[in-house]
């Protein structure tokens, strides 16, 4: 019974953002009434920083099609 829970819960997506993308979200989303979008932004503001050793490069890049 419990396997079968297990099995069934959604397993969170990880992304990598950039603050510059994060800034142009946030800039997007103050412009909205704020009942509308508070939640959004409780997400984006609590966003942790990659460790500067580790970077972003580390993630594999999507397929272009080469092989």
């Amino acid at each position: 019974m419990a396997e079968n829970k297990q099995e069934q819960q959604v397993i969170d997506k990880q992304y990598i953002i950039s603050g510059s993308q994060v800034q142009s979200i946030l800039r997007y989303l103050f412009t909205r009434p704020y009942g509308e979008v508070v939640q959004g932004i409780e997400v984006l503001s609590g966003l942790r920083e990659l460790d500067p050793k580790i970077g972003a490069d580390f993630v594999a890049k999507p397929a272009d099609g080469k092989k």
